[in-house]
């Protein structure tokens, strides 16, 4: 009888041992950046963003999105949508598919109301939003962080402009100038674990070069 007991037990525990194991969970922080700042930039397609998160293999993943724009300003507005990672064991599955769509749905209204925002300013503050979002994501938990920038990378500030040729020349000739002045700014935190996406389409010859 004793024996009985005792491979109850052990079995018991092997099926939670095994439960734990299995329903392992992970999460995904994106933070993605549009420059609005110039007409004819490259835009995100929120299809191509969902597939980051991967909830075909796992969903039972948590996921964090975040959207802004870049403008002639530093500091913009924040879009987010958020899932939390959840145990599959304790979870209902019907439930779980019913969040994940909306939170899918979410981010496609985010990035739906952005393409109604009208292109063009006359300055462009990038490095400050770029280190911002950075260091936001230094600071998180999630297992994956990514940060997707849709953007020329043409700073264009008052005491900074890639337009002016003065600066665009020490880019080229001397860009441990330009480093220290962005650095002035704001420093980065370590970046490790970290994806960052550069995305942009030249429109001419000039802006390809």
């Amino acid at each position: 009888m004793k024996t009985k007991i005792t491979l109850t037990i052990l079995f018991s525990i092997t099926i939670l041992f095994t439960a734990c194991i299995t329903s392992q969970t992970s999460s995904t922080a994106i933070a993605v950046l549009r420059d609005i700042t110039e007409k004819g930039q490259v835009q995100p397609h929120a299809d191509d963003i969902l597939k980051q998160y991967d909830f075909n293999n796992n969903k039972w993943n948590g996921a964090d999105f975040k959207f802004s724009d870049i403008s002639q300003v530093s500091i913009n507005p924040t879009e987010q949508a958020k899932i939390s990672p959840v145990n599959k064991w304790r979870s209902n599955e019907f439930q779980r598919e019913k969040e994940i769509k909306g939170f899918e749905n979410n981010v496609k209204e985010i990035i739906t109301k952005a393409e109604q925002t009208a292109m063009g300013k006359n300055k462009s503050s990038v490095y400050l939003p770029i280190v911002n979002e950075l260091n936001i994501l230094s600071q998180s938990k999630a297992e994956k962080r990514t940060l997707i920038v849709y953007s020329d990378l043409m700073e264009n500030t008052d005491n900074l402009s890639f337009y002016r040729k003065k600066d665009f020349a020490l880019l080229q000739t001397k860009p441990e100038v330009i480093e220290q002045a962005f650095e002035k700014l704001s420093p980065i935190n370590s970046l490790a674990g970290i994806e960052v996406w550069f995305i942009y389409q030249p429109q001419d010859t000039k802006s390809d070069e």
